[in-house]
């Protein structure tokens, strides 16, 4: 019996992982992703997008490829079908990255549009996407064309911090791409030149200053980036605490900052996953059974949901924390992240769950300037599950009218 092969479709879906600061376990997220997505039946390409020091590779047991994205970029070779290397495993290949060649570090601009023309090209299903450390254009470029853009952070304050600095970064870099592809370019220029260098530029608040100069504008862009939404993966987590740091810089970025993402799953600390990265022996395949492994894969899902769930409604970029008080949500439902008639028993959870968040010593507000914005969020909360509660305790727990006559 004669079988066909399914036609690829006409561009792939590209994954991006990055991270702002090295050694979060970036290449270790983006190879067991490739693997189980190629399981899963999926063609896969993994590219390693570290321009300077590419070590993708050595994830998958393989020695350098003869071939790289320096060849690509440099047209010692002039399709990406000669640098694609098999990894030995079915339906998975890897493009290797820009090995020991200064001279893609840093692209000019008709390089970078051909490279990023040639990966949205590639014959494959998905293309994952290995990005560098640090926030350099390029690392934001490639994070940007993505179709899910996916931060790995460790459960630690350096990491929380660099995770904050690289989300801002490269949401004002898709602004900066969505004006030129929409042309609204001068508008956009014009704004974060009014700006300059007087503070660190926020998305929200930039689209906020957008908006005074012209709303239609705006309204098109905020729309645009909020069909972006990036996962979080939480990396090497050791306990309960680690592991709700996910859910709280969820938390801090819908409410404090703006800034829409979503936790995708929390990853745990295995002695065993260093001792086989250090083999060269992908995990997944070594380790298919074990909790790690689990992870791995309930991340996969999660990314992949077309129409992920939440616990409320969509994140806004319509104002930064310059304007926190102007989008705040008064529905004390939306505050708790509830839809309306939650029981009395969701509402305490949501709130037991909230209220950690909120507080001053949390570790997911580490260095964040947002004082002002934390008290207001936390008294919303405090109000909105005061009302909640009233509302919906139990028939024991409410008062008892009084008779007519009692005192």
């Amino acid at each position: 019996m004669q079988t066909h092969e399914r036609p690829f479709p006409s561009r792939p879906e590209i994954w991006a992982v990055g991270g702002g600061k090295g050694g979060t376990g970036k290449s270790l997220v983006t190879a067991s992703l490739a693997i189980h997505l190629a399981e899963m039946g999926r063609r896969v390409i993994v590219v390693d997008g570290d321009l300077g020091a590419p070590n993708l590779h050595s994830f998958f047991g393989l020695d350098a490829p003869p071939f790289s994205l320096s060849d690509l970029i440099t047209r010692r070779i002039e399709t990406p079908e000669e640098a694609l290397y098999d990894t030995g495993l079915s339906r998975l290949r890897l493009l290797s990255g820009g090995r020991n060649a200064l001279d893609v570090e840093s692209l000019k601009h008709f390089q970078k549009t051909r490279l990023l023309r040639l990966l949205a090209g590639l014959r494959a299903d998905m293309v994952l996407l290995d990005l560098g450390a640090g926030t350099s254009l390029n690392v934001l470029d490639l994070f940007s064309i993505a179709d899910r853009g996916i931060l790995v952070l460790l459960p630690e304050p350096t990491s929380v911090e660099n995770g904050y600095r690289f989300l801002k970064a490269a949401l004002l870099r898709r602004l900066q791409h969505l004006a030129r592809t929409l042309g609204f370019r001068p508008v956009v220029d014009l704004v974060l030149r009014y700006r300059g260098g007087s503070a660190p530029a926020h998305p929200a608040a930039v689209l906020e200053e957008i908006r005074r100069v012209d709303s239609g504008v705006a309204e098109r862009l905020s729309a645009h980036l909020q069909a972006f939404l990036p996962r979080l993966i939480v990396n090497q987590v050791r306990d309960h605490d680690d592991e709700r740091i996910g859910d709280a810089i969820e938390a801090v970025c819908d409410r404090l900052l703006s800034i829409p993402i979503r936790f995708a799953g929390a990853v745990p600390y295995d002695p065993v996953l260093v001792r086989t990265v250090k083999r060269r022996r992908p995990f997944l395949l070594e380790y298919p059974r074990s909790r790690t492994a689990e992870a791995f894969r309930a991340a996969a899902e999660a990314i992949g949901e077309l129409s992920p769930t939440r616990r409320g409604p969509a994140p806004r970029l319509a104002g930064g924390p310059e304007t926190a008080a102007s989008w705040r949500p008064h529905d004390p439902y939306a505050v708790l992240d509830l839809s309306p008639g939650a029981s009395h028993d969701q509402v305490l959870a949501a709130y037991m769950r909230l209220r950690p968040v909120l507080r001053a010593d949390s570790p997911a507000l580490v260095s964040l300037d947002c004082e002002g914005e934390r008290r207001a969020a936390l008294a919303d909360l405090e109000e909105a599950f005061r009302l909640l509660s009233r509302n919906t305790a139990a028939p024991w727990q409410k008062p008892s009218p009084r008779t007519p006559g009692h005192r």
